[in-house]
């Protein structure tokens, strides 16, 4: 159990990844300012992971710190899916990493 619960929660930890990207290529502008934005999203938000929200993060925080980053950069992910116009996938996003997240805590694994 604990290790599908891993895997999903990579697996929605690369869909952020994704959403990222998909939301600079959408944005209302210039191609080259949409081809920037599309590489630039997920360059920045997998440095913030790597940095902040990854298991072996480089800036170690408290639990409650790491969490609350990894619930600000879900929430982030879900607010670009609602931006660009799919609310309830940007809500399923974040709703689907919320309970990856409490299932692995009571099988005891802290995410």
């Amino acid at each position: 159990m604990k290790a599908l619960g891993l895997l999903l929660l990579f697996l929605l930890e690369l869909a952020v990844l994704a959403v990222g990207g998909w939301w600079g290529w959408t944005l209302d502008a210039a191609t080259p300012v949409r081809v920037g934005a599309a590489g630039a999203v997920p360059l920045l938000l997998a440095a913030l992971w790597g940095v902040l929200g990854s298991p072996k993060a480089r800036v170690p925080l408290p639990a409650a710190g790491k969490h609350a980053f990894q619930a600000a950069w879900f929430v982030a992910g879900g607010g670009m899916l609602a931006l660009r116009g799919l609310p309830l996938a940007g809500v399923a996003l974040v709703v689907a990493w919320a309970v990856t997240v409490t299932l692995l805590r009571l099988t005891g694994r802290p995410a």
